[in-house]
């Protein structure tokens, strides 16, 4: 009795900050989204009108909006995995001085802002950049390559480059969990490299796969800058949008029907992901293990 008393005295800040910083905001968000307008006095009215959610399901541009940012986001985390899966595999089989270097190099692109990046690739990609220059001296190209920068090549480039370090490390973290003496044994048994991977490996590093996956994914698909300088034509996002009609439009009640739509959309979807990976045994008996 005791003990669990202790336990819910713990709980108690981190209940507060996540209702301060997390529930409070959404049941804000849910008040405004049934407001309405009034244009002439630049005033909202509690009118409790359903007028913004109406516009939200009526409206093919927000569908649209909110479809593209969950394909973004679902591609970036994709080919985050797929990069990074081997990446942070490899990095467990290096010396202890050897990872720390890794990690040092892992973590540089964090250490700017993200403004500083994108910049960055803007300098790299564009028409005179450093791409683009390295390809005319080769006498592969005789004019810029268009497609470099401003298209939605750029943007996922970029996207991908900025959260490929939080899936290398979720997953990093998971595979230097794994008792080597199971490999072992998986290969004493005669298993092939191959088959030790798939039923060992895999398995046991699921959990940190799905928590790369679900961080890339809320981070690419949420993210406004990167395809706002970086998209051209092509950077609409629900982001942009919802920051218009919070501040130029002054359209709350609309901003809040759609931000609301879209973080119930991306919450599905990477719930959805997560569920999927953490169905593999490997990955359940990780978390037995840990509740004992």
């Amino acid at each position: 009795m005791a003990s669990g008393f202790h336990r819910a005295q713990l709980a108690v800040p981190v209940a507060c900050i996540l209702i301060l910083g997390c529930v409070l905001p959404l049941a804000v968000l849910v008040v405004f989204s049934v407001f309405e307008v009034d244009l002439d006095a630049f005033t909202l009215v509690p009118a409790f009108s359903g007028q913004s959610w109406a516009q939200m399901f009526t409206n093919p541009v927000f569908t649209f909006l909110i479809g593209k940012s969950v394909v973004s986001g679902a591609g970036t985390a994709l080919l985050a995995a797929l990069i990074g899966y081997p990446i942070a595999v490899s990095m467990t089989r290096l010396p202890v001085l050897w990872k720390g270097i890794g990690s040092i190099v892992l973590l540089t692109p964090l250490y700017t802002g993200e403004i500083v990046r994108i910049y960055a690739w803007r300098v790299v990609l564009g028409s005179e950049g450093l791409v683009n220059a390295a390809l005319k001296w080769l006498g592969v190209i005789d004019e810029p390559v268009k497609f470099l920068l401003f298209s939605p090549f750029t943007t996922h480039l970029v996207l991908l480059y900025n959260n490929l370090p939080f899936m290398v490390l979720a997953i990093w973290i998971s595979a230097e969990l794994i008792d080597k003496r199971l490999i072992e044994a998986a290969r004493d048994l005669g298993a092939r490299p191959i088959d030790a991977f798939f039923k060992v490996i895999l398995p046991l590093t699921t959990p940190g796969l799905a928590v790369g996956v679900f961080t890339v994914f809320a981070l690419a698909a949420g993210d406004m800058m990167t395809p706002s300088l970086l998209g051209g034509t092509s950077g609409a996002t629900p982001m942009a949008m919802i920051d218009n009609l919070f501040g130029t439009a002054f359209d709350w009640p609309l901003a809040s029907a759609l931000s609301l739509s879209l973080l119930v959309v991306l919450f599905a979807f990477a719930t959805g992901f997560v569920t999927i990976l953490l169905r593999f045994d490997g990955a359940r008996a990780v978390f037995r293990r840990g509740a004992r």
